[in-house]
């Protein structure tokens, strides 16, 4: 099986399992903070559709995103926003339609990569070893970020009161 292979393989799960965490969650539910500091389910459902951001470079495909500045970091993570109000985060299921929207397209874009693409040098670092600093390395970290914050949201999802995320 390719690198290739492996890494759409991920991408596809991870789709299933970001609609599956999020499901039966309602929009007052969204943005309930469990215990501060952690981030609510929506700003989480947000920064991964804005991480998937990366993917449609990747797969270059430019995405139209309207809520860049809303996912990027956490409201309070620098010391220049620190007490700054955060910002409104739009409606919860607008989130979840532009996961579903950008979805197909951003595979497509990935599925039409070369393969020999994936070992090129990029000149932008990602912040984990033992990941190398190809295009293969990078999207892999982005898989792993996107699991990662998938399984927040699980964590998240059974502090509601919800049944634990559905695999299939």
């Amino acid at each position: 099986m390719s690198a290739k292979k492996v890494l759409l393989d991920q991408y596809d799960l991870h789709n299933v399992l970001y609609n599956n965490v999020i499901a039966d969650i309602n929009e007052e539910e969204s943005d309930k903070c469990i215990a501060d500091p952690m981030n609510c389910v929506k700003w989480l459902a947000g920064h991964l559709a804005w991480a998937q951001l990366n993917l449609g470079n990747i797969g270059g495909v430019p995405i139209d995103f309207a809520w860049r500045d809303h996912f990027h970091t956490k409201q309070g993570a620098t010391p220049q926003d620190l007490g700054a109000p955060p910002s409104e985060l739009p409606p919860f299921q607008q989130i979840k339609d532009k996961w579903n929207e950008m979805g197909p397209v951003i595979r497509k874009g990935l599925e039409n990569l070369p393969d020999a693409a994936l070992d090129t040098v990029i000149n932008i670092p990602h912040p984990i070893f033992p990941f190398d600093n190809t295009l293969a390395g990078l999207w892999a970290f982005i898989n792993h970020h996107q699991a990662y914050t998938i399984g927040q949201i699980g964590i998240l999802r059974r502090g509601l009161n919800k049944d634990a995320m559905k695999y299939s």
